[in-house]
């Protein structure tokens, strides 16, 4: 799974999860606050094998929940939800070697950091 992230016309932070032919995304309202809970999910993940944040929108929240599966190994959720009543769909369900999310994940967020940074 490729990770890929953007700025939208509206100032959106939005992130491009791509696997073979599928393709889905998720946003979040604050590009800082987005780019910060997930730099600190993906260390707590390093660190302690389970990391977990939260993008929000006007229209709902998306959860990014990433654990550590045997030593190598990341399950990656996120979910998706608009109201309680509704509560959480799945977005992105995915498994991969921890070392491959990890290096893609640090890739992306120094590139956004950077392009804040720099613009």
């Amino acid at each position: 799974m490729r990770f890929s992230f953007a700025i939208d016309d509206f100032h959106r932070l939005s992130c491009t999860f791509e696997d073979g032919d599928n393709r889905t995304t998720a946003e979040s309202s604050e590009v800082a606050a987005g780019l910060e809970a997930l730099s600190e999910a993906l260390e707590d993940l390093e660190l302690k094998g389970f990391g977990e944040c939260f993008w929000f929108t006007s229209a709902g929240e998306y959860r990014w929940v990433l654990r550590r599966h045997e030593s190598d190994r990341v399950r990656l959720a996120v979910l998706w939800c608009a109201s309680v009543a509704v509560g959480f769909q799945h977005v992105v369900w995915h498994e991969m070697p921890f070392a491959e999310l990890r290096a893609n994940l640090h890739a992306e967020l120094a590139r956004m950091a950077a392009s804040q940074f720099n613009g």
